[in-house]
């Protein structure tokens, strides 16, 4: 029996569960499948609760009055635990915030305990074939040299940004794989997590909103690796 929530995920992840992308859905142009919310508590929070652990997630305003997702993952037995903030966008229609909502419950969950569904990254490989097939059906120059309509219009080489998000800033779930990992190593408070920030950055960061994916990836890749070292046997 696991001692603590460590434990638990250690067993959890080294026989995962399997989730497959039975629902269709849309952003913007690009059609994508998903396991949605039913699936991922039926299948993941069922083990979880076998393992002695329970989810627990509220919507609620943090101390700076941001409107954020706060979980947790308590192992019962230990009162061991891991606990976050997923940042959430405020919306006047309550059909969106209940999206938004729906669409954080279940990728906190995954995020924090590893599990993925079948073909994670299927939405990525369908925008990228997307964009093959765009290329080898684009007719050839004019004789003139002029660049064709198709060509001046060609996609980008990266898919396009969530609804709410700019090309360029941080996604949401490198939002929320950021603040897990903090949490992770012990800097989940905020001036713990932004001091932290700022130093692998080499710059004053006051704010998360304000980094660009590659600032993320670039902390998210030095969170890991710490993570790691702090993991690896004295």
């Amino acid at each position: 029996m696991a001692a603590n929530i460590s434990e638990v995920l250690l067993e959890l992840q080294a026989d995962p569960p399997v989730l497959v992308k039975d629902k269709k859905g849309q952003v913007g142009n690009q059609k994508t499948k998903y396991a949605d919310l039913v699936q991922v508590n039926e299948v993941v929070l069922s083990r979880l609760n076998k393992l002695g652990v329970i989810y627990s997630c509220t919507p609620t305003l943090d101390d700076e009055g941001k409107f954020v997702l706060a979980y947790e993952l308590e192992h019962v037995e230990s009162k061991t635990s891991k606990t976050g903030r997923y940042p959430l966008k405020l919306a006047d229609n309550p059909m969106q915030m209940g999206s938004a909502i729906t669409y954080a419950r279940r990728y906190v969950l995954l995020a924090i305990t590893g599990i993925a569904a079948e073909d994670e990254d299927d939405d990525g490989h369908g925008a990228a074939g997307h964009r093959t097939a765009q290329r080898q059906q684009r007719p050839q120059p004019a004789q003139n040299g002029q660049a064709t309509a198709q060509r001046a219009q060609r996609p980008a080489t990266t898919p396009p940004p969530l609804p709410g998000e700019n090309d360029n800033g941080i996604t949401q779930p490198q939002q929320g794989l950021l603040h897990k990992l903090l949490t992770d190593i012990g800097k989940g408070e905020r001036d713990a997590g932004l001091g932290y920030i700022s130093a692998v950055l080499r710059r004053d960061v006051t704010t998360t909103k304000d980094l660009t994916k590659a600032d993320a990836k670039q902390v998210i890749d030095r969170l890991q690796d710490d993570l790691k070292k702090q993991e690896q046997p004295a």
